[in-house]
């Protein structure tokens, strides 16, 4: 890069000559002959009234004024405020600073210089030695030394003498480039303080310096931005959604808050349907010559050509964050190459650190930026291959991962997992990066690949109770395995789908996908798959008709496990629950046992999980029909188990439904402190998951406990939120129990 300093001449910069200019406050800029704009040095006086356009940040404040009140010997002398273009350093380091100067903090003086190391022109870029002059006048001093080479050590004297006098300056250094824009304006002395704004993290490269991070304002802080902005009051709804579509930018919340002043008839709803549309949403954050798109350039345009090729590249991944070895597969590069660019992004602040070691993710608007500049200037060719190659390695992953939640992988890949915490802690990592890969996949007409993709997450999204992104992501797999032409995709779609419906207690939707899923397995004499499906057939059914409604294709599975299947496992879990329901205690017992150690065997955990939790059930069950204190024991035991089981295998419905049971348990043995511990548990696990059902039924059990246990006043409340959470639930007998006792006078 050309340095235009060289071309500036020292005599011209160090003149002496300066003119005052009026703009709300006194700006004293030094005049040159040369095409080198000079810098803009503001003193800054006590501000009076506090602006009322300024929202927020209030710890960030107080860190700041803490950190410009430190006078200790050794103390920091820099604070950088660094962060992502648009993040709003410089209003914040104005605001702290004209605080310190209220506060009477800098008798010495306090002064800010605009270094302009972002502007696109480079002529703009301010030096070092283009300060000094300027910098002496705002503070007061009146006899400038007029050779060049002088004004650097009369600025440093100027503050030593100072400093001596124990009258400390604060120099607020706005808009840095790199930290050797700066080293040299740096004071000697800790009384003096300087605050730093800047796109990059230089905070390493500047002695006694410390860095602050800024990130985007908070929901609340973001609605009363554009509030403010724009004059107007209006619903949080809107001004929620409103923040969202703006990522919580301050300058992007500003340009909205400024629209809609200045366009008295356009309602929040209408401009949040402006900004809706992914592709024209940086067009629409424009206003007059403020624009979040030219933020972000002047960032974009100081990086090198591979670090501008790395950022178009990362907004090519489909979700929301990615891992160090996702940027390797977008790039083409070797991971350590991917890491070292990442590294550098998160530097600039284009990327940022995500929620685990190793993971980043993109601003939102930041994201559509490189988006836009990756069909600028990469083929289409090019971003589908590196689109391809990236779907292809997640869904190998992804179907390896997946069986380990089930069971344990037949093959072992060369970069697969160790053990089923891996490939559950990866699941959860990648989660919403499969699920959008399935449909990414599909449109680079990679169906086979979609489809695969669909089943694998669907696995673990049901086990975390996300049931919309599970019917999303199954619908996009069968549309794929129908352009396919893959009739066997096809019916495991199907087979999923009835999984899905029947976790959400609908249990008709149930039935009808998983006979669909029944008579395409059986078109196709896929034996295995359709086993698999009438066993789920035949759960959805006992739970919409009946217990004997499910015997007939659970029967029909057991038959064709015995002769094609790898044992009866998942079959004899079902009976079990069926025998169970049907009060055949000592029945169910035996067929659980049976099927606990095939499940042991093949390593199958969630359906060990499973039938856990139905053994403990039933063994308690017995117990309360047999008045057997040691099969109640047993049945705690074998609950206890399950939890520690569903929790491996990440399935907190499961987990609930056992805490639920575990506190029905110890109810029977009158531990009612232990019994609402348990329902407590259960409660707020269904309420993490989103499950309303699941919510009633502990409600239920924790008001006819407390009703039964003497606390009439909390339990009778207890069943009546109970009663209005299973309204839109078929659940006629446990309504009819909840009704007859807040119907009984005595409770």
């Amino acid at each position: 890069m050309s340095n235009p300093e060289s071309r500036v001449t020292l005599d011209a910069q160090a003149s002496g000559q300066a003119r005052v200019y009026q703009a709300g406050r006194d700006l004293y800029v030094h005049d040159s002959v040369n095409h080198v704009v000079p810098p803009t040095v503001v003193p800054l006086r006590r501000s009076g009234p506090a602006r009322g356009d300024f929202v927020g940040r209030g710890a960030e404040i107080q860190r700041i004024l803490s950190h410009l009140q430190q006078t200790e010997d050794g103390a920091s002398t820099v604070l950088v405020l660094s962060g992502l273009g648009g993040i709003g350093k410089t209003e914040l380091a104005i605001r702290a600073a004209g605080l310190a100067v209220d506060q009477s903090l800098f008798p010495g003086g306090a002064i800010s210089v605009d270094l302009r190391g972002y502007d696109t022109l480079s002529d703009l870029s301010v030096y070092p030695h283009q300060v000094y002059s300027p910098a002496l006048k705002a503070l007061g001093v009146d006899s400038i030394d007029g050779k060049p080479e002088n004004l650097g050590p009369q600025f440093h004297a100027e503050l030593e003498k100072r400093a001596s006098a124990n009258l400390p300056v604060l120099i607020v250094l706005d808009n840095v480039r790199d930290a050797e824009q700066v080293l040299s304006l740096i004071p000697n002395s800790h009384v003096h303080k300087v605050i730093v704004t800047s796109r990059n993290a230089i905070a390493p490269l500047i002695p006694r310096a410390t860095n602050v991070r800024l990130d985007v304002l908070s929901p609340e802080d973001s609605v009363d931005l554009i509030k403010v902005k724009a004059k107007r009051e209006f619903s949080s709804e809107d001004g929620l959604e409103l923040a969202r579509l703006c990522g919580r930018l301050p300058l992007a919340l500003s340009i909205v808050g400024a629209i809609l002043a200045s366009d008295p008839y356009l309602t929040a709803p209408e401009l949040g349907g402006e900004l809706a549309q992914e592709e024209e949403r940086l067009e629409g954050l424009e206003h007059e010559d403020v624009a979040v798109r030219a933020a972000f350039e002047r960032s974009y345009v100081r990086l090198n050509e591979f670090h501008a090729a790395a950022f178009r590249s990362l907004a090519l991944n489909p979700g929301a964050d990615l891992s160090t070895e996702t940027a390797a597969l977008l790039l083409d590069t070797q991971h350590l190459k991917a890491k070292r660019a990442l590294r550098h992004l998160l530097n600039c602040h284009l990327v940022e650190t995500s929620s685990a070691p190793g993971r980043w993710r993109m601003h939102d608007l930041v994201r559509l930026y490189a988006a836009e500049q990756g069909q600028a200037h990469d083929s289409k060719e090019f971003r589908d291959a590196a689109q391809a190659r990236l779907v292809i390695h997640l869904s190998a992953r992804a179907e390896h991962a997946a069986a380990w939640v089930n069971s344990r992988p037949q093959g072992q890949l060369t970069d697969g997992f160790a053990d089923r915490v891996a490939a559950m802690d990866w699941l959860a990592d990648e989660a919403s990066n499969l699920a959008a890969s399935a449909k990414l996949s599909a449109e680079l007409e990679m169906y086979d690949t979609s489809a695969d993709l669909s089943v694998s997450v669907v696995s673990y999204l049901i086990n975390i109770a996300d049931f919309p992104s599970s019917l999303s992501v199954l619908f996009v797999g069968m549309e794929a395995a129908k352009r396919a032409g893959d009739e066997s995709r096809l019916s495991g779609v199907y087979n999923n789908l009835g999984i899905a419906y029947t976790n959400m207690r609908k249990h008709r939707e149930a039935v009808r996908w998983l006979n669909k899923a029944v008579a395409l397995a059986r078109s196709l004499n896929d034996r295995d798959q359709e086993s698999r499906a009438l066993i789920n057939l035949s759960g959805a059914l006992r739970e919409l008709v009946g217990v004997e409604a499910g015997m007939e294709p659970l029967n029909r599975a057991m038959k064709i496990r015995g002769e094609f299947g790898e044992g009866g496992g998942f079959g004899l879990t079902n009976l079990g629950i069926s025998l169970r329901e049907s009060g055949r205690f000592q029945e169910a017992e035996k067929a659980l046992r049976q099927a606990l150690a095939v499940h042991a065997r093949n390593g199958a955990k969630k359906a060990e999980a499973s039938t856990l939790a139905q053994l403990g059930t039933t063994l308690m069950q017995r117990a309360t029909q047999e008045l057997s204190t040691p099969h109640l024991k047993e049945g705690v035991n074998y609950l206890g188990a399950a939890i520690m089981a569903y929790r491996e295998v990440r399935d907190r419905q499961g987990e609930a439904m056992c805490h639920l049971n575990l506190g029905n348990a110890v109810l029977l043995a009158s531990d009612l402190e232990r019994a609402l511990n348990s329902y407590q548990s259960a409660h707020q696990i269904f309420c993490d998951v989103g499950d309303s059902h699941g919510q009633g039924t502990v409600m239920a059990a924790i008001g006819l406990a407390l009703v039964t246990q003497g606390d009439k006043e909390r339990g009778r409340s207890a069943l009546q939120e109970a009663q209005r959470l299973l309204g839109p639930f078929h659940e006629p007998e446990r309504k009819r129990l909840i009704a007859q006792y807040l119907r009984d006078p005595s409770t």
